[in-house]
């Protein structure tokens, strides 16, 4: 134990100095691991270590998998409901038979393993594609699809990969078992994570302070994740929906004190497994065996380009025949910022032990994963600019008074709340809430100087969402008739609508 914990410290210990020079040189901190990871294997420094792999599928999956649902934006994920799941559930089922077939017939793997290696590279990593999308200005909406594409991408993937690995250890397959173990696994998933996320929600907002609620997420976490496997449903579906679920009730129920230590909290849980998977392969792979494997990795890399390219462009070419298409250069983004990450790396390092093909699977994936972060992750932005999908980097003073702006308003509203709850002074309120007036002005006045605009893209849907609210909340109360907020809310509705279509012809028009 003792000897464990000394390489796990000293694994933490490159994998936060490395983290510390990728941000001062602007690199994503994902493509710095996994070259240091590409060294170790190469060096040899590390001694060859084997990791259990119910450690990484029962711990691993779901505390990455949860910190990306936690802070997913669920109304935005709600408004791109139908990109989302013609990738996630048919896109993955295309990408994987298309990187199989390939991967089968370059590779020379025997199919059901060609299969599992399908689903294993059907799993994309936004980590890069979303940095890159916070340093450009890109559509909205674009964002949404990508990375609620990745959320549920990531669980439909891993329930291939575990009928994939079911069905490799079992030498046969039955077409009925396996659309039977399928359709459990993610209707099951799916009606848990929803219970598990409701009653998670109530929990934490009964829990009196911040460490009790990140104690209350991570038993809602693992329990969700254990509970579902036990029921046969798949944990990662699961623990997505309870993961969007939870922070959807977080950010607009909790207090911010409260949304800030649990966002710090699975960020940095999510950041150090993300430094052990990269490093951990390093300590397992052989550097012979992945010299060896340097061609099936090439030739796996345009499979799975092959695989994906069919998933993007033949599901939204039939989506787009509804009505609901995806701009053409919105799918080239989505084609080029096919990533693989952490996650591919635990699928891969979850397999059993005794299952054939391991060490090479794990050396294509490690392969894969090192081509495509440097060779699409960090020229990603390059290309969002190439194609013409961003925008541009802002104006640095007017996002700085955007940004006094949001805060100040939100520090207002927490005087306000303050003062009605009788934690302030009338006194202290309105001085501070001056002091923040003050501000508000200053910045309001700037924008107008230099021609920028206070408002931003949700600011009106997010105004007509509140009066909503409001009408609802007086019904329940008896203040108003239900006819009448019933004709108030139909109003607002088709206001909602109107705005929501004038934005998505916005977006199109804006990406043609």
């Amino acid at each position: 134990m003792r000897e464990y914990l000394e390489q796990l410290l000293v694994v933490l210990a490159i994998g936060s100095g490395v983290a510390i020079v990728a941000k001062r040189i602007s690199v994503p901190y994902n493509v710095a691991l996994v070259l240091v990871g590409l060294l170790l294997v190469l060096t040899n420094v590390l001694p060859q270590t084997l990791m259990d792999p119910g450690v990484v599928l029962l711990v691993f999956l779901p505390i990455l998998v949860f910190q990306g649902a936690l802070s997913a934006d669920a109304t935005s994920l709600r408004q791109a409901a139908r990109p989302i799941l013609v990738l996630a559930i048919p896109g993955v089922a295309l990408s994987l038979i298309g990187t199989a077939t390939i991967a089968s017939w370059e590779i020379g793997l025997p199919f059901s393993i060609a299969l599992l290696l399908g689903a294993i590279l059907a799993i994309t990593d936004t980590v890069s594609v979303l940095l890159a999308f916070r340093s450009v200005r890109v559509p909205h909406r674009l964002a949404a699809i990508m990375e609620g594409e990745s959320l549920f991408n990531d669980g439909t993937a891993l329930v291939f990969v575990s009928v994939a690995a079911t069905v490799v250890m079992q030498g046969f397959a039955d077409p009925l078992e396996i659309a039977r173990m399928l359709l459990v696994a993610i209707v099951a998933g799916a009606l848990l994570g929803t219970a598990f996320g409701m009653i998670a929600a109530v929990v934490l907002r009964q829990a009196p302070d911040d460490l009790t609620a990140i104690l209350a997420s991570l038993v809602a976490v693992f329990a969700t994740s254990l509970l579902t496997e036990q029921l046969g449903g798949s944990a990662v579906i699961a623990v997505v929906i309870a993961g969007v679920l939870i922070g959807y009730e977080m950010r607009a129920r909790l207090e911010p004190s409260r949304v800030l230590a649990l966002q710090g909290f699975w960020d940095i849980a999510a950041f150090v497994i993300n430094v052990w998977l990269f490093l951990l392969v390093g300590i397992q792979l052989r550097s012979d065996l992945l010299l060896q494997e340097a061609w099936p990795i090439a030739l796996a890399v345009v499979a799975l380009h092959v695989g994906r390219s069919v998933a993007v462009y033949g599901c939204f070419g039939l989506l787009g025949l509804s009505g609901n298409g995806v701009p053409w250069r919105w799918q080239h983004v989505m084609v080029f910022g096919n990533v693989k990450g952490a996650l591919s790396m635990a699928a891969v390092l979850a397999l059993p032990q005794g299952i054939a093909y391991r060490d090479r699977l794990i050396a294509i994936v490690f392969g894969v994963t090192f081509v495509t972060l440097v060779t699409q992750a960090l020229p990603f932005r390059a290309f969002l600019n190439w194609l013409g999908v961003a925008g541009g980097r802002s104006d640095e003073t007017a996002d700085q008074c955007r940004a006094v702006l949001i805060s100040a308003r939100r520090a207002q509203a927490e005087l306000d709340s303050l003062l009605h709850a009788g934690l302030i002074s009338r006194y202290e309120h309105a001085d501070r809430w001056a002091e923040y007036q003050r501000d508000i002005i200053d910045a309001e006045h700037t924008l107008r100087k230099i021609g920028g605009d206070a408002r931003t893209d949700v600011a009106l849907p997010a105004v007509l969402a509140a009066r909503k609210a409001a009408i609802l909340d007086a019904a329940r109360r008896g203040l108003i008739t239900e006819g009448t907020a019933g004709r108030h809310v139909a109003a607002i509705d088709r206001q909602i609508v109107d705005v929501a279509a004038r934005e998505h012809q916005r977006l199109m028009k804006d990406a043609q």
